[in-house]
């Protein structure tokens, strides 16, 4: 039995979604002049109406944002505004006035969808500088995902899967480094059809992870959760 493994990864920086609307997608922006541009004017509404700093200089708040088809945008609630209240109610008193809004096309469609935006709201005030995006004071993990990519193919034992005919096996799994830098939130988001098949990838990547830890990707100081979506596609 023959098997190629194609393995992707890809990290969920600026797009998520809620149950009942789709990701953005990862191709497409979101905001004219995408994400400069949208710090600019947040910036620039921030300022023009007098809002105030957070007391907490270090709140660092993950937006989800509901983008509608009729170019306008609301910042819904998730867990990440409860933990950060000032900045998600500055947040909802800046989109207010955003009007630069491109809804998300798929299959050729406008569709209202979910766009996952961070903002670390120091930032944003009196240390605003022209160009800024949130990459500017990102630091990644030490996660490496080739060493990670080649540990999971070798745990990934196929003799205690049976599979009849040939074909493809496709799935995708998703997992974060959490503030730890540890594994969390692993779960299988798209299936192959075959549990046992499913269950065997998961077990491979709970091996490889295990009792590891990594140094977090951080925003200035911060430590943050990073969002890993793992497709795999086996050819038997």
């Amino acid at each position: 039995m023959k098997i190629h493994f194609l393995f992707f990864c890809f990290i969920s920086a600026f797009c998520n979604a809620q149950n009942q609307y789709p990701f953005f997608p990862k191709d497409q922006h979101c905001y004219l002049g995408s994400f400069p541009e949208f710090y600019k004017d947040f910036h620039q509404i921030l300022n023009e109406n007098k809002l105030k700093p957070c007391e907490n200089k270090k709140e660092f708040f993950t937006a989800s944002v509901l983008i509608k088809t009729d170019n306008t945008a609301e910042i819904l609630e998730n867990k990440t505004s409860q933990e950060n209240k000032c900045s998600f109610e500055l947040s909802k008193e800046v989109m207010k006035h955003m009007d630069k809004w491109i809804p998300a096309k798929i299959d050729g469609k406008e569709t209202a969808t979910i766009a996952r935006i961070l903002i670390y709201m120091d930032d944003l005030f009196e240390n605003y500088k022209n160009g800024y995006t949130i990459n500017n004071v990102m630091t990644k993990s030490d996660f490496d995902v080739q060493e990670f990519r080649s540990e999971v193919v070798k745990k990934v034992d196929m003799d205690d899967f049976t599979f009849k005919g040939k074909g493809n096996l496709k799935i995708k799994t998703k997992f974060a480094i959490n503030e730890q830098g540890e594994l969390d939130e692993l779960e299988m988001i798209e299936s192959s059809g075959l549990k046992e098949f499913d269950e065997m990838i998961l077990r491979a990547i709970k091996r490889t992870l295990k009792n590891r830890k990594w140094t977090p990707a951080k925003i200035h100081d911060v430590p943050i959760k990073s969002t890993f979506i793992l497709p795999f596609s086996i050819k038997i």
